[in-house]
């Protein structure tokens, strides 16, 4: 929801905003609605992708409720799709807010 409020200025800057997820599509789908998000969410519900992002917050083991939970954090791409920065924290509840991510992509986008 952070990243939805400077939507337009991450557009203005010419970046693109893509969330991964655990959670199932479904359940993703009533949360973009609720909430108006207007950027695409994917679901890793299979924990492929954070496990080759190594991302995959390996506290929470198969089976738990909340396996497959990555450390929360973002990937800056450039043009060419390469990794060019990234910001991760060990908890959930610490985030970086959505316009201390648009700083620091146009920043390492430079």
């Amino acid at each position: 929801m952070e990243l939805q409020q400077h939507v337009d200025a991450f557009e203005q800057a010419g970046i693109g905003i893509v969330v991964i997820t655990y959670d199932a599509p479904e359940l993703q789908q009533a949360f973009v609605e609720d909430e108006g998000i207007t950027y695409p969410f994917i679901s890793d519900i299979d924990t492929a992708t954070m496990v080759a992002l190594g991302i995959l917050n390996e506290d929470h083991q198969p089976g738990d409720r909340t396996y497959g939970i990555p450390h929360p954090g973002i990937f800056v791409l450039n043009p060419q799709q390469e990794i060019v920065g990234k910001i991760f924290v060990e908890s959930y509840r610490i985030r970086v807010d959505g316009e201390g991510v648009l700083n620091y992509a146009v920043q390492v986008l430079e």
